[in-house]
């Protein structure tokens, strides 16, 4: 390599490093798929919650997420099943208990990448605010399946949550 060709590149090295190494976390936050029954704590999914689960993949995919977590409750693998399928990734698997100990091994071992994270309506808040979010967090409703949640925790600064409705494929749409 030719000393100016060298020159060029440690300076991009030393203008780029720092910003690549300052690069924020973006947590993907949804909600497992539909359910078979409300009363049994470790149901698996309806029908139409492994619709959801398939309708999902394309637009989980589009976040280039470099790990999949879920809880040990079986619809949450089962709707990160799909996905972690046509990514090859295994989902790591972490106690519904544990939303708080789940922000913090985010926060520790996936700093300045994206996640996925497929847990529960009811804790979907705890989740956020360990992840730093201190602005207004909306009540997750026990029949909101289609809402995705994206927490961006900066390098520095204040995490910050946008709430989007799940754009899926209209036969999922047509068959619930």
């Amino acid at each position: 390599m030719t000393p100016v060709r060298s020159g060029f590149l440690l300076a991009w090295l030393l203008l780029s490093g720092p910003g690549l190494a300052a690069q924020g976390t973006t947590v993907v936050l949804l909600r497992h798929a539909e359910r078979q029954s409300l009363f049994d704590g470790d149901s698996p999914l309806a029908e139409a919650g492994r619709r959801r689960a398939e309708a999902l993949v394309p637009l989980l995919a589009g976040y280039h997420p470099a790990a999949l977590y879920t809880s040990d409750l079986k619809r949450t693998q089962q709707t990160m099943a799909p996905t972690a399928i046509k990514l090859g990734l295994v989902p790591i698997v972490r106690p519904k208990a544990g939303s708080e100990a789940l922000a913090a091994e985010i926060l520790r071992e996936q700093r300045g990448r994206t996640v996925v994270v497929c847990w529960h309506h009811d804790l979907m808040k705890k989740v956020a605010r360990a992840l730093g979010v201190r602005g207004p967090v909306p009540y997750w409703s026990l029949d909101t399946y289609d809402r995705i949640w994206i927490v961006t925790v900066p390098a520095q600064g204040e995490a910050r949550l946008v709430v989007k409705v799940q754009e899926l494929a209209p036969a999922l749409v047509a068959a619930s």
